[in-house]
């Protein structure tokens, strides 16, 4: 029951962002003391509202620095997300955050720890790939890997490739 008003807080806070893309927060009652997984819950809501949110630019030193801090202390339990975090900000700030919200399905598993899932992408002569995308992946993070693969590390090289959406594949017998 818990996880489900979580989820459902979570999804209310990503859709009602400001127009200037700022999350605005207000108090709700949820006792988060209650439970023992509070601080890593604390850590994933914190990484699904920086895939999200920008904050302000007068915020943004201080939050980089305590991201920073809590990724360089090898001690804290909660480094690796922490990283993920920093990396989910610069992203929001460099391409603007995610435009869709996260469906039901999407929040259950980032709340449950997981944040990337292997997508397939079609290339031409009939080939298949399967990527691994993350919560704040674009299309260049898609074409780069591509390329990558295909050993081509030329900057130039980048500029040869589109990435093209697939919705609905006939399949003809």
């Amino acid at each position: 029951m818990l996880q489900t008003t979580f989820t459902s807080y979570i999804s209310f806070y990503c859709k009602n962002i400001s127009h200037r893309g700022t999350l605005r927060l207000q108090y709700t009652p949820i006792l988060w003391y209650q439970n023992l997984d509070s601080c890593q819950r604390g850590w994933r809501l914190f990484y699904i509202l920086t895939a999200f949110n920008r904050c302000s630019d007068v915020m943004r030193p201080f939050l980089l620095k305590f991201l920073q801090d809590a990724c360089a202390s090898p001690t804290l339990q909660y480094q690796g997300i922490a990283k993920a975090c920093e990396q989910n900000l610069r992203r929001t700030f460099q391409y603007g955050g995610r435009i869709q919200y996260p469906t039901g399905m999407e929040l259950k598993a980032m709340l449950a720890g997981r944040s990337s899932k292997r997508q397939l992408f079609l290339l031409p002569g009939g080939m298949e790939r399967h990527l691994k995308i993350k919560t704040c992946s674009v299309a260049l993070d898609v074409i780069e890997d591509l390329c990558f693969e295909m050993e081509l590390h030329r900057p130039e090289a980048l500029d040869e490739y589109a990435v093209f959406l697939v919705t609905h594949r006939e399949i003809s017998q």
